[in-house]
């Protein structure tokens, strides 16, 4: 998720030299206090002082500082960055052109060298609480939250009613997956300032990561009708409807978000899901494909458009989105899809090698086991899938797909009752389950009941029309 925060300029507060009227309103163009001013009156009035003040250093300085402001607040960042040298070279112990420097690079997310200039700022000011903000910024921008909630720390404590301040440490506390710490941050910030939007998108995507998705929605409500453009605000609030199981307005929301923000790669993911749910598996290609225009080595998006081939039963561009994935985060989900999508083209050795490496990456999860016994099953190796469904069931006792498997295992070792009493379990469990219903049709023929038998495999069928070739593929038939 993506998060905003504030990065403010600032402008020196000095009194005009006493000169010429002319002059006086120079300055007071040149430095813009408030922000009066065009941002091109600002850099004529700095050019001026500049012209009038070249025996005074220190008077230079805060001119070409000011004008570098102008410079960054026209989108000409090169020009602010040639002013503010100048001004760091003319009065060294100027802590505002260190400061100002260093907006600039955080824009350009050049995160170390807008560090070293707010580390001289707050050198030359231990008292810049801006500079301590927006080097929390940069910290957390390169994922240090620890340093930047520091900083954070060294703002309230200069300024305690800076509500950005509890805001961006709340920002940090959550991506530490501390929630609890960054509500309370969010809380005070909305307490000083009750229409900060980004404070209500901010609380809300905690409580949305505590599983608190009504809480989180109210929230996020609240973040829209204060800045309808806040397009973080929708896409979180697409999420939270997500895992409520309300998918279609879920897909309303991050149809407004990706309106917001056309490049918003994690909404294209996020949708391409929700499609991918609803089984409208070409829609949710579309998606992942414009997340993977968006950003090549988005690991997430090639999983999921991997996952949307294999829905459509065309394994080997699954398999190819899933090699590509791997490469970029070999992590032990990608793994199992890819084993899953071996599987289902018969490639069970490599399907088992994929669950192998699976469990090795995470060996505390349940899944790879249960796909494992069912390309273990499917290939002969009744002995050792059984061990793997019994292993799965035993750490996820009650789940339908874990007692399918074993069920199929049981059949596959003509083990009639046990592979009965399974399918019921799986059934009762998950009713409309194909392929649990296929096989305990299978079993109750073999077991001398042909009218019930059939009665199911009706039903499986009639639920999904391919069941009864996938199991024939793996052995299985009325």
């Amino acid at each position: 998720m993506r998060y905003r925060a504030c990065v403010v300029l600032a402008m020196l507060s000095l009194s005009a030299p006493v000169g010429a009227q002319d002059m006086s309103q120079q300055w007071a163009w040149c430095l813009n206090e408030d922000k009066a001013f065009m941002a091109d009156q600002s850099i004529g009035g700095c050019t001026a002082v500049i012209q009038a003040a070249r025996d005074v250093p220190a008077n230079m300085a805060i001119a070409f500082n000011g004008r570098g402001n102008g410079h960054a607040g026209k989108g000409q960042p090169d020009r602010a960055l040639e002013d503010y040298d100048q001004a760091i070279r003319l009065n060294p112990t100027y802590a505002e052109p260190h400061y100002n420097r260093g907006n600039v690079y955080l824009a350009r997310a050049q995160y170390d060298r807008a560090i070293q200039d707010y580390d001289q700022a707050v050198r030359l000011n231990p008292n810049f609480a801006l500079a301590f903000n927006n080097r929390g910024i940069a910290w957390r921008r390169k994922d240090q939250y620890d340093r930047a909630i520091q900083d954070y720390d060294q703002v309230i404590r200069l300024n305690p009613k800076e509500a950005r301040a509890f805001n961006n440490r709340g920002i940090s506390y959550a991506k530490l997956r501390q929630y609890d710490r960054a509500i309370q941050d969010f809380d005070e910030a909305l307490r000083l300032d009750p229409a900060y939007a980004a404070a209500w998108y901010g609380r809300g995507d905690a409580w949305r990561h505590k599983g608190q998705n009504d809480r989180a929605i109210q929230d996020f409500d609240q973040a829209i009708r204060l800045d309808p453009t806040l397009a973080e605000a929708f896409g979180s609030r697409g999420i939270a409807y997500y895992n409520k199981g309300q998918t279609d307005r879920a897909i309303e929301d991050y149809d407004q978000a990706l309106r917001l923000d056309p490049e918003y790669v994690l909404v294209f993911n996020n949708r391409g899901y929700a499609y991918s749910l609803k089984g409208q598996y070409d829609r949710a290609i579309e998606d992942y494909d414009r997340a993977i225009r968006l950003a090549p080595d988005d690991s997430l998006a090639l999983a999921n458009r991997g996952f949307a081939w294999h829905r459509k039963g065309q394994y080997d561009r699954a398999i190819q989105d899933y090699d590509q994935a791997i490469r970029l985060n070999p992590n032990a989900v990608v793994f199992s899809l890819r084993g899953s999508s071996y599987s289902a083209k018969g490639q069970y050795d490599r399907a088992i090698q994929d669950f192998d490496q699976a469990i090795r990456l995470n060996p505390d999860d349940a899944a790879p086991f249960n796909s494992r016994c069912y390309a273990r099953a499917s290939a002969g190796q009744l002995a050792a899938a059984l061990a793997d469904c019994s292993e799965a069931l035993r750490r996820v006792p009650g789940n339908a797909d874990f007692l399918d498997s074993r069920g199929f295992t049981y059949l596959k070792m003509r083990q009639f009752p046990r592979a009965l009493a399974d399918y019921e379990a799986a059934l009762k469990l998950a009713p409309r389950q194909a392929s649990s219903l296929f096989g305990r049709g299978v079993v109750r023929r073999q077991m001398g009941d042909a009218s019930a038998g059939d009665a199911d495999i009706a039903a499986a069928i009639a639920i999904d029309a391919a069941v009864a070739g996938q199991l024939a593929r793996r052995g299985v038939a009325p």
